[in-house]
Protein backbone atom coordinates (compact mmCIF):
# COMPACT_ATOMS: atom_id res chain seq x y z
CA UNK A 1 0.00 0.00 0.00
CA UNK A 2 1.15 3.18 -0.75
CA UNK A 3 0.72 5.72 1.82
CA UNK A 4 0.30 9.11 0.63
CA UNK A 5 -1.76 11.93 0.49
CA UNK A 6 -5.36 9.90 -1.30
CA UNK A 7 -6.41 11.14 -4.48
CA UNK A 8 -10.35 12.30 -4.90
CA UNK A 9 -11.71 8.79 -5.95
CA UNK A 10 -9.48 7.17 -3.58
CA UNK A 11 -11.36 9.52 -0.82
CA UNK A 12 -14.13 8.86 -1.65
CA UNK A 13 -14.35 5.00 -1.69
CA UNK A 14 -12.67 4.95 2.16
CA UNK A 15 -15.43 7.78 2.92
CA UNK A 16 -18.30 5.66 1.98
CA UNK A 17 -16.94 2.34 3.42
CA UNK A 18 -15.23 4.25 6.00
CA UNK A 19 -17.50 7.79 6.49
CA UNK A 20 -20.49 6.87 5.63
CA UNK A 21 -20.73 4.41 8.20
CA UNK A 22 -18.68 5.98 10.08
CA UNK A 23 -16.00 3.40 10.19
CA UNK A 24 -16.78 2.61 13.72
CA UNK A 25 -19.95 0.11 12.73
CA UNK A 26 -21.03 -2.53 15.80
CA UNK A 27 -22.75 -5.23 13.86
CA UNK A 28 -26.00 -6.69 14.46
CA UNK A 29 -25.07 -10.12 14.10
CA UNK A 30 -24.50 -12.24 17.57
CA UNK A 31 -20.84 -12.74 17.33
CA UNK A 32 -19.13 -16.66 18.57
CA UNK A 33 -19.94 -18.18 21.63
CA UNK A 34 -16.09 -17.94 22.12
CA UNK A 35 -15.57 -13.95 22.04
CA UNK A 36 -15.44 -12.06 25.17
CA UNK A 37 -18.59 -9.25 25.02
CA UNK A 38 -16.92 -5.65 24.85
CA UNK A 39 -17.62 -3.05 27.55
CA UNK A 40 -19.85 -0.54 26.54
CA UNK A 41 -17.89 3.14 26.22
CA UNK A 42 -19.59 4.22 29.44
CA UNK A 43 -18.58 1.43 31.76
CA UNK A 44 -15.25 0.32 30.13
CA UNK A 45 -13.83 4.19 31.24
CA UNK A 46 -13.83 3.65 34.61
CA UNK A 47 -11.90 -0.07 34.46
CA UNK A 48 -8.10 0.25 34.44
CA UNK A 49 -5.74 -2.48 32.52
CA UNK A 50 -3.79 -2.72 35.86
CA UNK A 51 -6.42 -3.88 37.85
CA UNK A 52 -7.39 -6.18 34.69
CA UNK A 53 -4.17 -7.68 35.26
CA UNK A 54 -4.30 -7.75 38.98
CA UNK A 55 -6.50 -10.75 39.46
CA UNK A 56 -6.07 -14.15 36.73
CA UNK A 57 -10.06 -14.20 37.24
CA UNK A 58 -10.27 -10.51 36.26
CA UNK A 59 -11.79 -9.50 32.44
CA UNK A 60 -9.93 -7.78 30.18
CA UNK A 61 -11.40 -4.70 29.01
CA UNK A 62 -11.27 -4.13 25.52
CA UNK A 63 -11.74 -0.29 25.97
CA UNK A 64 -10.45 -0.05 29.73
CA UNK A 65 -8.53 2.73 30.37
CA UNK A 66 -4.16 2.07 30.89
CA UNK A 67 -3.65 3.20 34.56
CA UNK A 68 -1.38 4.64 35.06
CA UNK A 69 -1.43 6.42 31.40
CA UNK A 70 0.91 5.38 29.19
CA UNK A 71 3.09 6.40 26.52
CA UNK A 72 3.08 5.51 23.14
CA UNK A 73 5.51 6.61 20.05
CA UNK A 74 3.99 6.56 16.35
CA UNK A 75 4.23 7.70 12.73
CA UNK A 76 1.71 8.64 10.46
CA UNK A 77 1.25 9.56 6.23
CA UNK A 78 -0.66 12.82 5.57
CA UNK A 79 -3.97 11.64 4.21
CA UNK A 80 -6.13 14.14 6.18
CA UNK A 81 -8.17 16.14 3.83
CA UNK A 82 -8.89 18.84 6.12
CA UNK A 83 -8.60 19.46 9.69
CA UNK A 84 -11.12 21.77 11.94
CA UNK A 85 -10.04 25.30 12.95
CA UNK A 86 -6.83 24.66 15.83
CA UNK A 87 -6.62 21.32 14.92
CA UNK A 88 -3.25 19.39 13.41
CA UNK A 89 -1.39 15.77 12.97
CA UNK A 90 -0.08 16.48 16.49
CA UNK A 91 -3.22 18.26 18.37
CA UNK A 92 -6.60 17.01 17.14
CA UNK A 93 -9.34 15.47 18.50
CA UNK A 94 -8.91 11.63 18.38
CA UNK A 95 -5.54 12.33 19.96
CA UNK A 96 -6.98 14.13 23.01
CA UNK A 97 -9.96 11.22 23.42
CA UNK A 98 -7.06 8.55 23.07
CA UNK A 99 -5.12 9.88 26.15
CA UNK A 100 -8.69 10.61 27.95
CA UNK A 101 -10.73 7.33 27.38
CA UNK A 102 -7.63 4.98 27.05
CA UNK A 103 -4.89 6.72 29.06
CA UNK A 104 -2.82 6.59 25.65
CA UNK A 105 -0.85 9.74 25.54
CA UNK A 106 0.66 9.60 21.54
CA UNK A 107 3.95 10.83 20.74
CA UNK A 108 3.96 11.67 16.76
CA UNK A 109 7.27 11.15 15.77
CA UNK A 110 6.79 12.32 12.05
CA UNK A 111 4.07 12.76 9.30
CA UNK A 112 5.10 12.68 5.93
CA UNK A 113 3.11 12.53 2.36
CA UNK A 114 6.22 10.58 1.39
CA UNK A 115 5.33 7.90 3.97
CA UNK A 116 7.09 4.60 2.07
CA UNK A 117 9.87 6.35 1.36
CA UNK A 118 10.01 7.92 5.09
CA UNK A 119 8.81 4.64 6.86
CA UNK A 120 12.10 2.41 4.67
CA UNK A 121 14.65 5.11 6.57
CA UNK A 122 13.00 4.55 9.53
CA UNK A 123 13.75 0.86 8.85
CA UNK A 124 16.64 1.47 7.81
CA UNK A 125 17.91 3.38 11.19
CA UNK A 126 16.61 0.65 13.40
CA UNK A 127 14.51 3.45 15.65
CA UNK A 128 10.78 1.62 14.94
CA UNK A 129 8.26 2.98 16.51
CA UNK A 130 6.19 1.79 18.90
CA UNK A 131 2.85 1.44 16.80
CA UNK A 132 3.06 1.78 12.64
CA UNK A 133 1.14 1.17 9.85
CA UNK A 134 2.76 -0.65 6.97
CA UNK A 135 2.61 -1.79 3.91
CA UNK A 136 3.04 -5.24 2.85
CA UNK A 137 6.77 -5.04 1.77
CA UNK A 138 7.18 -3.70 4.67
CA UNK A 139 5.84 -5.24 6.91
CA UNK A 140 7.47 -8.75 5.20
CA UNK A 141 10.77 -7.06 5.97
CA UNK A 142 10.27 -6.48 9.27
CA UNK A 143 8.32 -9.98 10.20
CA UNK A 144 11.60 -12.09 8.16
CA UNK A 145 13.38 -9.77 10.94
CA UNK A 146 11.68 -11.11 13.56
CA UNK A 147 10.81 -6.86 14.22
CA UNK A 148 7.48 -7.13 15.20
CA UNK A 149 5.60 -7.91 18.49
CA UNK A 150 3.20 -11.08 18.51
CA UNK A 151 -0.24 -10.02 19.31
CA UNK A 152 -2.25 -13.07 19.36
CA UNK A 153 -2.39 -12.79 23.34
CA UNK A 154 -2.94 -9.00 23.17
CA UNK A 155 -6.05 -10.28 20.28
CA UNK A 156 -7.61 -12.61 22.21
CA UNK A 157 -7.51 -10.86 25.33
CA UNK A 158 -8.64 -7.42 24.78
CA UNK A 159 -10.18 -7.82 21.16
CA UNK A 160 -13.59 -6.34 21.30
CA UNK A 161 -16.26 -8.39 20.43
CA UNK A 162 -16.66 -6.54 17.05
CA UNK A 163 -13.24 -6.57 16.56
CA UNK A 164 -13.08 -10.30 16.52
CA UNK A 165 -16.04 -9.99 14.34
CA UNK A 166 -13.77 -7.83 11.64
CA UNK A 167 -11.36 -10.83 11.41
CA UNK A 168 -13.74 -13.71 10.71
CA UNK A 169 -15.21 -15.54 7.94
CA UNK A 170 -13.66 -13.76 4.82
CA UNK A 171 -11.81 -11.67 7.81
CA UNK A 172 -9.51 -14.63 8.26
CA UNK A 173 -7.68 -14.51 5.48
CA UNK A 174 -6.33 -11.16 6.28
CA UNK A 175 -5.49 -12.09 9.65
CA UNK A 176 -4.11 -15.76 8.19
CA UNK A 177 -1.46 -13.76 5.68
CA UNK A 178 -0.02 -11.94 8.80
CA UNK A 179 0.56 -14.92 10.37
CA UNK A 180 3.75 -16.32 10.89
CA UNK A 181 4.73 -19.95 13.21
CA UNK A 182 1.64 -19.38 15.09
CA UNK A 183 2.64 -16.00 16.14
CA UNK A 184 -0.09 -12.99 14.49
CA UNK A 185 2.76 -10.59 13.89
CA UNK A 186 0.18 -7.63 12.55
CA UNK A 187 -3.58 -6.37 12.70
CA UNK A 188 -4.78 -6.24 8.87
CA UNK A 189 -6.99 -2.90 7.99
CA UNK A 190 -9.29 -4.85 5.94
CA UNK A 191 -11.41 -3.83 3.05
CA UNK A 192 -14.88 -4.81 2.03
CA UNK A 193 -14.54 -7.39 -0.87
CA UNK A 194 -18.07 -6.05 -1.63
CA UNK A 195 -17.14 -2.39 -2.31
CA UNK A 196 -14.44 -3.59 -4.50
CA UNK A 197 -16.82 -4.69 -7.48
CA UNK A 198 -17.48 -2.77 -10.40
CA UNK A 199 -21.32 -2.31 -11.40
CA UNK A 200 -22.81 -1.44 -14.21
CA UNK A 201 -24.29 2.40 -14.55
CA UNK A 202 -26.71 3.72 -17.03
CA UNK A 203 -28.64 6.66 -17.45
CA UNK A 204 -31.97 5.92 -17.24
CA UNK A 205 -33.52 9.45 -18.35
CA UNK A 206 -31.12 8.83 -21.85
CA UNK A 207 -33.06 5.29 -21.75
CA UNK A 208 -36.51 7.07 -21.60
CA UNK A 209 -35.63 9.82 -23.92
CA UNK A 210 -35.03 7.10 -27.12
CA UNK A 211 -37.25 4.73 -25.85
CA UNK A 212 -34.67 1.90 -25.07
CA UNK A 213 -35.55 -1.15 -22.86
CA UNK A 214 -33.41 -1.39 -20.29
CA UNK A 215 -30.53 -4.23 -20.97
CA UNK A 216 -30.98 -7.41 -20.83
CA UNK A 217 -28.13 -8.70 -22.23
CA UNK A 218 -24.25 -7.35 -23.22
CA UNK A 219 -25.40 -7.07 -26.59
CA UNK A 220 -28.28 -4.61 -25.64
CA UNK A 221 -25.65 -2.66 -24.11
CA UNK A 222 -23.57 -1.60 -26.84
CA UNK A 223 -26.82 -0.93 -28.49
CA UNK A 224 -27.70 1.68 -25.75
CA UNK A 225 -24.24 2.69 -25.96
CA UNK A 226 -24.13 3.17 -29.82
CA UNK A 227 -27.70 4.79 -29.49
CA UNK A 228 -26.21 7.32 -26.70
CA UNK A 229 -23.06 8.68 -29.65
CA UNK A 230 -25.39 9.27 -32.64
CA UNK A 231 -28.95 9.75 -30.93
CA UNK A 232 -28.60 13.10 -29.44
CA UNK A 233 -29.59 12.05 -25.51
CA UNK A 234 -29.02 14.96 -24.11
CA UNK A 235 -31.44 17.42 -27.34
CA UNK A 236 -28.70 19.87 -28.08
CA UNK A 237 -28.02 18.77 -31.77
CA UNK A 238 -24.84 18.09 -31.49
CA UNK A 239 -22.79 14.94 -31.74
CA UNK A 240 -21.30 15.77 -27.83
CA UNK A 241 -22.31 12.65 -26.35
CA UNK A 242 -20.43 9.59 -25.49
CA UNK A 243 -21.81 6.12 -25.09
CA UNK A 244 -19.25 4.13 -22.82
CA UNK A 245 -16.63 5.75 -20.59
CA UNK A 246 -13.23 4.96 -18.64
CA UNK A 247 -10.30 6.53 -17.97
CA UNK A 248 -6.63 6.76 -18.64
CA UNK A 249 -5.65 4.62 -15.66
CA UNK A 250 -7.90 1.66 -16.49
CA UNK A 251 -8.38 0.06 -13.29
CA UNK A 252 -9.88 2.65 -11.05
CA UNK A 253 -12.87 2.58 -8.82
CA UNK A 254 -14.47 4.84 -10.96
CA UNK A 255 -15.03 4.98 -14.57
CA UNK A 256 -12.50 1.82 -15.08
CA UNK A 257 -12.57 -1.41 -17.22
CA UNK A 258 -13.08 -4.12 -15.02
CA UNK A 259 -16.31 -4.39 -15.38
CA UNK A 260 -16.52 -4.31 -18.91
CA UNK A 261 -13.68 -7.34 -18.78
CA UNK A 262 -15.56 -9.23 -16.46
CA UNK A 263 -18.60 -9.42 -18.74
CA UNK A 264 -16.14 -11.21 -21.52
CA UNK A 265 -15.40 -13.54 -18.28
CA UNK A 266 -11.76 -11.69 -18.24
CA UNK A 267 -10.45 -11.03 -15.06
CA UNK A 268 -7.72 -8.51 -14.87
CA UNK A 269 -5.73 -7.16 -11.53
CA UNK A 270 -6.42 -10.71 -9.73
CA UNK A 271 -5.57 -14.25 -9.07
CA UNK A 272 -8.17 -16.87 -10.22
CA UNK A 273 -8.31 -20.52 -11.17
CA UNK A 274 -7.42 -21.91 -14.31
CA UNK A 275 -9.84 -25.23 -15.86
CA UNK A 276 -6.85 -27.05 -14.46
CA UNK A 277 -7.34 -25.62 -10.99
CA UNK A 278 -4.47 -23.34 -10.84
CA UNK A 279 -3.95 -19.88 -9.50
CA UNK A 280 -2.79 -17.50 -12.57
CA UNK A 281 -2.94 -14.41 -13.35
CA UNK A 282 -5.96 -12.91 -15.07
CA UNK A 283 -4.60 -10.24 -17.22
CA UNK A 284 -2.58 -12.58 -19.36
CA UNK A 285 -6.00 -14.76 -19.91
CA UNK A 286 -7.19 -15.48 -23.39
CA UNK A 287 -10.85 -13.70 -22.54
CA UNK A 288 -8.65 -10.34 -22.03
CA UNK A 289 -7.76 -11.08 -25.64
CA UNK A 290 -11.30 -11.23 -27.26
CA UNK A 291 -12.66 -8.40 -24.53
CA UNK A 292 -9.61 -5.52 -25.49
CA UNK A 293 -10.58 -6.64 -29.23
CA UNK A 294 -14.35 -5.19 -28.31
CA UNK A 295 -12.50 -2.61 -26.64
CA UNK A 296 -10.76 -1.62 -29.63
CA UNK A 297 -14.18 -1.59 -32.05
CA UNK A 298 -15.86 0.99 -29.50
CA UNK A 299 -12.93 3.26 -29.46
CA UNK A 300 -12.46 3.25 -33.47
CA UNK A 301 -16.27 3.99 -34.58
CA UNK A 302 -16.73 6.78 -31.33
CA UNK A 303 -18.54 4.96 -28.96
CA UNK A 304 -16.05 4.94 -26.27
CA UNK A 305 -14.55 8.80 -25.89
CA UNK A 306 -11.30 9.00 -28.05
CA UNK A 307 -9.34 11.41 -25.54
CA UNK A 308 -9.44 8.54 -22.71
CA UNK A 309 -6.35 8.77 -22.52
CA UNK A 310 -5.32 11.98 -21.32
CA UNK A 311 -8.39 11.77 -18.76
CA UNK A 312 -7.74 10.64 -15.21
CA UNK A 313 -10.77 9.70 -13.07
CA UNK A 314 -11.72 13.49 -11.75
CA UNK A 315 -11.56 15.07 -15.79
CA UNK A 316 -14.04 12.23 -16.44
CA UNK A 317 -16.20 12.67 -13.41
CA UNK A 318 -16.19 16.49 -14.54
CA UNK A 319 -17.32 15.32 -17.67
CA UNK A 320 -20.38 12.94 -16.17
CA UNK A 321 -21.48 15.94 -14.03
CA UNK A 322 -21.76 17.72 -17.21
CA UNK A 323 -24.16 15.35 -18.96
CA UNK A 324 -21.92 14.23 -21.38
CA UNK A 325 -21.90 10.59 -20.69
CA UNK A 326 -24.24 7.38 -20.55
CA UNK A 327 -22.35 3.93 -19.13
CA UNK A 328 -20.12 3.32 -16.94
CA UNK A 329 -18.46 0.93 -14.95
CA UNK A 330 -18.09 1.94 -11.40
CA UNK A 331 -18.38 0.84 -7.86
CA UNK A 332 -21.15 1.27 -5.30
CA UNK A 333 -21.03 4.58 -4.45
CA UNK A 334 -20.64 6.52 -7.70
CA UNK A 335 -24.07 8.56 -6.94
CA UNK A 336 -22.72 10.13 -4.18
CA UNK A 337 -19.60 11.55 -7.31
CA UNK A 338 -22.36 12.43 -8.89
CA UNK A 339 -24.14 14.11 -6.56
CA UNK A 340 -22.91 17.50 -7.70
CA UNK A 341 -24.57 16.77 -10.86
CA UNK A 342 -27.97 15.96 -10.34
CA UNK A 343 -27.72 18.89 -7.95
CA UNK A 344 -27.33 20.93 -11.25
CA UNK A 345 -29.50 18.58 -13.43
CA UNK A 346 -32.43 17.18 -11.48
CA UNK A 347 -33.63 15.37 -13.98
CA UNK A 348 -30.22 13.32 -14.87
CA UNK A 349 -31.15 9.80 -13.27
CA UNK A 350 -28.63 7.22 -12.85
CA UNK A 351 -29.30 3.75 -12.37
CA UNK A 352 -27.13 0.24 -11.40
CA UNK A 353 -27.33 -3.11 -12.76
CA UNK A 354 -25.86 -6.27 -12.42
CA UNK A 355 -23.29 -6.61 -14.69
CA UNK A 356 -24.59 -8.51 -18.15
CA UNK A 357 -22.91 -11.32 -19.95
CA UNK A 358 -21.99 -11.48 -23.32
CA UNK A 359 -22.96 -15.16 -23.39
CA UNK A 360 -25.12 -17.50 -21.57
CA UNK A 361 -22.75 -17.84 -18.86
CA UNK A 362 -23.25 -15.79 -15.88
CA UNK A 363 -20.57 -12.59 -14.99
CA UNK A 364 -18.93 -12.33 -11.55
CA UNK A 365 -18.05 -9.37 -10.65
CA UNK A 366 -14.21 -9.39 -9.66
CA UNK A 367 -13.79 -8.45 -6.34
CA UNK A 368 -10.55 -7.64 -4.63
CA UNK A 369 -10.07 -8.30 -0.68
CA UNK A 370 -8.11 -5.10 -0.37
CA UNK A 371 -5.58 -4.82 3.35
CA UNK A 372 -5.36 -1.20 3.29
CA UNK A 373 -2.64 -1.34 5.92
CA UNK A 374 -0.37 -3.49 8.66
CA UNK A 375 -1.12 -2.51 11.91
CA UNK A 376 2.21 -4.09 13.57
CA UNK A 377 3.99 -3.40 17.00
CA UNK A 378 7.96 -3.15 17.27
CA UNK A 379 8.62 -6.47 19.52
CA UNK A 380 9.85 -5.43 22.91
CA UNK A 381 6.89 -2.89 23.40
CA UNK A 382 5.69 -3.61 26.32
CA UNK A 383 2.03 -2.98 26.23
CA UNK A 384 0.85 -4.34 22.67
CA UNK A 385 -2.79 -4.30 24.04
CA UNK A 386 -2.63 -0.82 22.91
CA UNK A 387 -2.88 -1.38 19.42
CA UNK A 388 -5.69 -3.97 20.34
CA UNK A 389 -7.40 -0.87 22.21
CA UNK A 390 -7.05 1.69 19.65
CA UNK A 391 -8.37 -0.89 16.88
CA UNK A 392 -11.53 -1.95 19.35
CA UNK A 393 -12.11 1.93 19.21
CA UNK A 394 -12.08 2.71 15.77
CA UNK A 395 -15.46 0.17 15.91
CA UNK A 396 -17.29 2.08 17.97
CA UNK A 397 -19.68 5.52 17.21
CA UNK A 398 -18.24 7.82 20.29
CA UNK A 399 -19.83 10.50 18.93
CA UNK A 400 -22.49 9.84 21.38
CA UNK A 401 -20.62 10.07 24.64
CA UNK A 402 -18.31 12.81 23.23
CA UNK A 403 -20.50 15.33 21.01
CA UNK A 404 -18.36 18.50 21.47
CA UNK A 405 -15.66 16.67 19.50
CA UNK A 406 -17.51 15.17 16.75
CA UNK A 407 -15.50 12.15 16.22
CA UNK A 408 -16.71 10.27 13.77
CA UNK A 409 -17.23 13.31 10.63
CA UNK A 410 -18.90 15.95 9.28
CA UNK A 411 -21.91 15.19 6.84
CA UNK A 412 -21.14 17.49 4.05
CA UNK A 413 -19.03 15.02 1.95
CA UNK A 414 -17.02 17.18 -0.50
CA UNK A 415 -15.36 19.58 1.82
CA UNK A 416 -16.42 19.08 5.36
CA UNK A 417 -13.67 17.68 7.91
CA UNK A 418 -13.81 14.17 7.84
CA UNK A 419 -12.36 13.62 11.56
CA UNK A 420 -12.48 9.55 11.03
CA UNK A 421 -9.17 10.42 9.32
CA UNK A 422 -7.68 11.75 12.21
CA UNK A 423 -7.49 8.52 13.87
CA UNK A 424 -4.57 6.51 14.25
CA UNK A 425 -5.51 3.30 13.71
CA UNK A 426 -8.72 1.83 11.60
CA UNK A 427 -10.36 -1.14 10.94
CA UNK A 428 -14.35 -2.13 9.94
CA UNK A 429 -16.31 -4.84 9.28
CA UNK A 430 -16.26 -5.93 5.61
CA UNK A 431 -19.87 -6.35 5.05
CA UNK A 432 -20.99 -3.67 6.86
CA UNK A 433 -22.71 -1.31 4.07
CA UNK A 434 -24.98 -4.46 3.16
CA UNK A 435 -25.94 -5.39 6.61
CA UNK A 436 -26.49 -1.60 6.58
CA UNK A 437 -28.47 -1.47 3.38
CA UNK A 438 -30.46 -4.68 5.02
CA UNK A 439 -31.30 -2.71 8.13
CA UNK A 440 -31.90 0.80 6.93
CA UNK A 441 -34.69 -0.60 4.15
CA UNK A 442 -36.22 -2.70 6.52
CA UNK A 443 -36.49 0.49 9.04
CA UNK A 444 -38.07 2.40 6.49
CA UNK A 445 -40.57 -0.40 5.43
CA UNK A 446 -41.58 -1.17 9.08
CA UNK A 447 -41.06 2.68 10.20
CA UNK A 448 -39.42 1.49 12.89
CA UNK A 449 -36.00 2.83 13.85
CA UNK A 450 -35.06 0.14 16.68
CA UNK A 451 -34.07 -2.55 13.78
CA UNK A 452 -30.85 0.26 12.84
CA UNK A 453 -27.49 -0.48 14.56
CA UNK A 454 -27.00 2.61 17.20
CA UNK A 455 -23.41 2.32 17.35
CA UNK A 456 -22.93 2.33 13.38
CA UNK A 457 -23.61 5.03 10.85
CA UNK A 458 -27.28 3.28 10.07
CA UNK A 459 -29.12 6.02 11.42
CA UNK A 460 -27.40 8.55 9.30
CA UNK A 461 -28.06 6.40 6.53
CA UNK A 462 -31.53 6.59 7.62
CA UNK A 463 -31.74 10.31 7.82
CA UNK A 464 -30.53 10.57 4.31
CA UNK A 465 -33.10 8.25 2.87
CA UNK A 466 -36.05 9.70 4.54
CA UNK A 467 -34.73 13.16 3.47
CA UNK A 468 -34.84 11.61 -0.21
CA UNK A 469 -38.04 10.42 0.48
CA UNK A 470 -39.40 13.76 1.42
CA UNK A 471 -38.32 15.65 -1.78
CA UNK A 472 -34.97 16.23 -0.79
CA UNK A 473 -32.46 15.75 -3.69
CA UNK A 474 -29.41 16.83 -2.04
CA UNK A 475 -29.64 13.30 -0.65
CA UNK A 476 -30.18 11.20 -3.80
CA UNK A 477 -26.74 9.70 -3.67
CA UNK A 478 -27.41 7.60 -0.97
CA UNK A 479 -30.87 6.29 -2.12
CA UNK A 480 -28.95 5.14 -5.11
CA UNK A 481 -26.60 3.65 -2.71
CA UNK A 482 -28.66 2.50 -0.10
CA UNK A 483 -31.97 2.37 -1.42
CA UNK A 484 -34.45 -0.80 -2.27
CA UNK A 485 -33.27 -0.46 -6.14
CA UNK A 486 -29.83 0.97 -5.51
CA UNK A 487 -26.32 -0.42 -5.64
CA UNK A 488 -25.77 -2.21 -2.08
CA UNK A 489 -29.36 -4.14 -3.20
CA UNK A 490 -27.28 -5.90 -6.20
CA UNK A 491 -24.10 -6.17 -4.22
CA UNK A 492 -26.42 -8.00 -1.64
CA UNK A 493 -27.99 -10.40 -3.70
CA UNK A 494 -24.34 -11.09 -5.04
CA UNK A 495 -23.32 -11.55 -1.51
CA UNK A 496 -26.06 -13.99 -0.94
CA UNK A 497 -25.42 -16.32 -3.98
CA UNK A 498 -21.27 -15.94 -3.13
CA UNK A 499 -21.54 -14.80 -6.99
CA UNK A 500 -18.20 -12.85 -6.58
CA UNK A 501 -14.90 -13.18 -8.45
CA UNK A 502 -12.73 -13.02 -5.31
CA UNK A 503 -8.86 -13.00 -5.60
CA UNK A 504 -7.32 -16.52 -4.74
CA UNK A 505 -4.29 -14.37 -3.86
CA UNK A 506 -4.54 -12.30 -0.37
CA UNK A 507 -1.76 -11.78 1.08
CA UNK A 508 2.19 -9.74 1.42
CA UNK A 509 3.42 -9.21 -1.78
CA UNK A 510 6.15 -12.15 -2.94
CA UNK A 511 9.60 -10.90 -3.73
CA UNK A 512 9.02 -10.97 -7.57
CA UNK A 513 5.96 -8.77 -6.73
CA UNK A 514 8.27 -6.71 -4.49
CA UNK A 515 10.59 -6.58 -7.12
CA UNK A 516 9.31 -6.75 -10.54
CA UNK A 517 5.32 -5.60 -9.62
CA UNK A 518 5.81 -1.75 -11.21
CA UNK A 519 7.59 -2.60 -14.31
CA UNK A 520 4.79 -5.80 -14.64
CA UNK A 521 2.31 -3.47 -13.91
CA UNK A 522 3.57 -0.34 -16.44
CA UNK A 523 3.50 -2.93 -18.95
CA UNK A 524 0.08 -4.10 -18.84
CA UNK A 525 -1.02 -0.70 -18.90
CA UNK A 526 0.80 0.82 -22.16
CA UNK A 527 -0.12 -2.60 -23.79
CA UNK A 528 -3.69 -2.37 -23.40
CA UNK A 529 -3.65 1.48 -23.76
CA UNK A 530 -2.31 0.73 -27.29
CA UNK A 531 -4.79 -1.96 -28.30
CA UNK A 532 -7.74 -0.26 -27.02
CA UNK A 533 -6.32 2.99 -29.37
CA UNK A 534 -5.38 0.80 -32.25
CA UNK A 535 -1.87 1.61 -32.38
CA UNK A 536 -1.23 -1.77 -31.66
CA UNK A 537 -3.28 -4.89 -33.19
CA UNK A 538 -5.17 -7.10 -30.97
CA UNK A 539 -2.57 -9.85 -31.99
CA UNK A 540 0.12 -7.82 -29.57
CA UNK A 541 -1.84 -9.19 -26.85
CA UNK A 542 -0.34 -12.47 -27.08
CA UNK A 543 3.52 -10.52 -26.99
CA UNK A 544 2.50 -8.87 -23.96
CA UNK A 545 1.78 -12.52 -22.51
CA UNK A 546 5.30 -13.76 -23.52
CA UNK A 547 6.76 -10.34 -22.49
CA UNK A 548 5.22 -10.45 -19.01
CA UNK A 549 6.01 -13.93 -18.47
CA UNK A 550 9.68 -13.26 -19.33
CA UNK A 551 10.10 -10.29 -17.05
CA UNK A 552 8.80 -11.61 -13.93
CA UNK A 553 5.52 -12.76 -14.44
CA UNK A 554 6.07 -16.48 -14.57
CA UNK A 555 8.37 -16.17 -11.18
CA UNK A 556 5.79 -14.32 -9.48
CA UNK A 557 3.13 -16.86 -10.53
CA UNK A 558 5.51 -19.85 -9.05
CA UNK A 559 5.51 -17.82 -5.92
CA UNK A 560 1.50 -17.17 -5.35
CA UNK A 561 0.82 -20.58 -5.99
CA UNK A 562 3.25 -22.17 -3.53
CA UNK A 563 2.76 -19.66 -1.17
CA UNK A 564 -1.27 -20.35 -1.64
CA UNK A 565 -0.13 -24.33 -0.34
CA UNK A 566 0.26 -23.45 2.73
Amino acid sequence: MRFKRMKRAGIFAMALVLVLLTACNNSNNAASESMQPASSPESSASQSASSEASSPEASYDPLGKFDPPIEVSVVRSTNVLKFDEGESYEKNAWLDFYESEFGIKVNLLWVSDQFDQKMNTTMVSGKLPDIMPLGGNQFKRLAETDQLEDLRDALEKYGSEDLKKVFEGGGQIGLDSVTKDGKILALPWLGGYAGSAPLLWIRTDWLKKLNLPEPQTMDDVLKIADAFVNQDPDGNNQKDTYGLVVNKDLYTDLFGVDGFFNSYHAYPKIWVKNDAGEIVYGSVQPEMKTALAKLQELYKNGTLDKEFVVKDADKVGQMVNAGKLGITYSVDWLPLYLQAGKNQNPDMEWKPYPLLSIDSAPVQPKAGYPINAYYAVRKGFEHPEALVKMMNASLVLWSKKYPDRDLARKLEFNNGVEKWSYRLVHNQIPTQNIDAYKNVNKAIETNDESVLNPNSGEPDVYKRMKEYLAGDLKSWGYYMDFGPEGSQSILAEYDKNSAFKITEFIGVPTATMVNQGDTLAKLELTAFTKIIMGEASVDSFDDFVANWKKLGGDDMTKEVQEAMKK
